[in-house]
């Protein structure tokens, strides 16, 4: 980190411990790449998206709109919360 901060540091590494990798397989790839030319969206986050539907995610969590209408329900955007 930037800053050297070792608790800011600490704290983000107990976080990060929590969370679950899901795996990009081709066929998510392939989802991504339809979900961007159908919604225009961005690369990272149609991969966002494609991940959490193809691994039956329950919610994904967004401040972008289009990912958030893109989802269909599955993307929550914070502002509308």
């Amino acid at each position: 980190m930037k800053s050297s901060d070792v608790v800011r540091q600490r704290y983000f590494e107990a976080a990060l411990a929590k969370l679950t990798l899901l795996e990009l397989s081709d066929s998510v790839f392939l989802l991504a790449a339809q979900l961007r030319a159908r919604f225009g969206l961005k690369t990272p986050d149609a991969l966002h998206l494609a991940c959490a539907q193809h691994h039956e995610c329950t919610a994904l969590w967004t401040n972008d709109e289009r990912l958030a209408q893109s989802g269909h329900g599955l993307a929550q955007n914070f502002r509308s919360t």
